[in-house]
């Protein structure tokens, strides 16, 4: 795809960027020990949770943590000191579940306004359309629920504005897409009764013809179409991908999960090129999307081929993201119970709706960990939970833990499975979990049912582990806020600051089996570690997400730097 005139520039941005953050010091570069002091080390490894100073050896490797003077002793007379003026330095934060391919190219699309007017959509559309120098125009940032507010024929207001050309405006929240017609034709979608396997297409009341909505797998065919695995693409991807990898870094994030794992989009070569390119500034576990609509067999051998675990590499492929249902406010969330009646989209499905069939998902998880790979489980409804719980119960546990991820509403019942059964609880706990607007816009869908949403101090009681991801670009990214958020929440949230921290650091690491590696800071590990200005267990809650991060370094390297306090290093 050629890249229109806004994405040259951010891909220029990004590659600029990147060469910035690497010339401060590339991972694996050569370098004396450095020794940091003048620090609150927050370690936390509950042995030992304080320490004034920690060595680092030159191969990015933790050589010794504690008193100052005795780690001075440890590194020897020719180390390298960075004073850190009293700031805190953490294990660096691990974000389990992120979207940082799709983030990158969704800052390159053309960018919507979720709740906009029809006018102001249909402006940016015809705005889109002259951007645009490729076959496909394709947006980002819509809203299906406030489109289907504003128009009855969604389809209609692209057609009329262009029949030439494929049209597709993603949604805000990465569960649906809005398309022309000549869009819905080229998926094939306009010769189908029925849905297809795992998706759903909305159509005219009285034509039964598409309307231009789709949702969940439906999306995907579609975005396949206008992002196919080509060398141009795969670029695109890659050169998109490098100012989100700059955005981690910033927030002091040295190991992400990406959960999206579009393989037929070349999404995992744009991964392998970062590493290649010497620009994968993070350590990255990611899942790989496992399709409805494909041929299991086939899909399976293809699936196989692209797993990688290495664990002397940054970048892994060692899970499948499995989609076992779909959100809340779609009302595609798998519900135990019933939707409330009442505003919302209209697609037939009283209780929600499944990607796979139950036997088709038992038999996918089943098969996928006898290969190897972890169980990565997209599930927002109580019904969704207990058919993964179920799932997991049948798979081989050898690779694990398994997880689930959102968990928005999780019968009682099964609270006690993820310490029994060993699985893992992944939670979004972004500020809109405190917002009285999203509170009476959910109990629209669900009612009361709402009071026991996203249920993680419920399950860290439990004994089980607990860990608080972004789902980044479609929520909110800083970990200090993330934290400070949890903190506030007046139930579920987490108990005090250092569950909260450890929720983001150690937790993930025992998710990703890399907690011999990183996730606390002890002799042995690696020195992935955060320097914030202020001391977070100290300060008031409501200031958290205020302080700044202001250098992260991956394996003892600065990846991140903006006081400059590494410069000499």
């Amino acid at each position: 795809m050629a890249p229109n005139t806004r994405r040259t520039l951010q891909t220029l941005t990004g590659l600029l960027l990147a060469a910035s953050a690497l010339c401060s010091g590339a991972v694996g570069a050569a370098a004396e020990t450095l020794v940091i002091t003048d620090a609150k080390v927050r370690t936390m490894n509950p042995a030992a949770p304080l320490a004034e100073a920690v060595a680092i050896d030159d191969d990015g490797v933790i050589l010794a943590v504690g008193n100052e003077a005795r780690v001075l002793e440890k590194a020897g007379a020719d180390a390298h000191v960075v004073k850190l003026g009293g700031r805190m330095l953490l294990p660096g934060f691990q974000d389990a579940h992120v979207h940082l391919i799709e983030a990158g190219v969704n800052a390159s699309l053309c960018e919507f306004e979720a709740f906009a007017s029809l006018e102001e959509t249909k402006d940016t559309v015809r705005d889109c359309i002259k951007q645009s120098d490729n076959e496909w125009v394709v947006g980002s940032g819509v809203s299906m629920t406030n489109l289907l507010d504003e128009t009855d024929d969604p389809v209609g207001v692209l057609d009329e504005i262009s029949m030439d050309r494929p049209i597709l405006i993603l949604d805000d929240i990465g569960h649906g897409a809005w398309a022309n017609s000549v869009a819905l034709e080229a998926a094939g979608y306009d010769k189908i009764n029925g849905n297809p396997p795992g998706g759903i297409i909305l159509r005219d009341q009285k034509t039964g013809a598409p309307n231009g909505i789709v949702l969940e797998n439906a999306q995907q065919k579609l975005r396949n179409l206008a992002f196919p695995d080509t060398p141009e693409n795969v670029k695109f991807a890659y050169e998109s991908m490098l100012p989100t990898l700059k955005t981690m870094a910033e927030n002091g994030i040295t190991t992400v999960s990406d959960a999206g794992g579009f393989w037929p989009q070349g999404h995992l070569k744009a991964w392998e090129m970062a590493e290649k390119n010497d620009t994968l500034t993070l350590r990255a576990a990611n899942a790989i999307y496992v399709y409805p609509d494909l041929p299991f067999d086939a899909q399976v051998e293809k699936l196989a081929s692209h797993y990688s675990n290495d664990p002397n590499r940054l970048l892994k492929f060692n899970q499948v993201k499995i989609y076992v249902d779909g959100i809340l406010e779609q009302r595609t969330g798998a519900l135990l119970a019933p939707y409330n009646k009442g505003p919302g989209i209209d697609h037939g499905f009283d209780s929600g709706f499944l990607y796979f069939d139950e036997e088709t998902l038992d038999r996918y998880s089943k098969v996928l960990s006898e290969k190897g790979f972890k169980l990565h489980y997209h599930v927002t409804g109580d019904r969704g939970a207990r058919l993964a719980l179920d799932a997991i119960a049948q798979s081989d546990p050898e690779p694990g833990p398994h997880r689930l991820t959102h968990i928005y509403l999780l019968d009682k019942a099964d609270y006690g499975r993820f310490k029994d059964e060993g699985v893992v609880a992944d939670f979004q706990l972004a500020p809109s979990s405190l917002s009285r607007e999203y509170d009476a816009f959910i109990r629209k869908f669900i009612g009361d049912r709402a009071d026991t949403m996203m249920p993680a101090g419920s399950i860290e009681k439990t004994g089980a582990t607990v860990v608080m991801s972004s789902d980044f670009d479609a929520d909110e990214l800083s970990p200090l806020v993330k934290i400070q958020t949890a903190l506030q929440r007046k139930k579920d949230g987490a108990p005090d600051v250092e569950t909260a921290v450890k929720w983001m650091t150690i937790n993930p690491a025992k998710l990703l089996n890399q907690d011999d590696k990183t996730g606390t800071i002890e002799p042995g590990k690696f020195a992935d570690l955060v320097v914030i200005d202020k001391d977070i267990f100290e300060i008031p809650v409501k200031e958290i997400g205020k302080a700044a991060v202001e250098a992260t370094l991956l394996q003892g390297e600065p990846v991140y730097d903006a006081e400059g306090l590494f410069s000499g290093n």
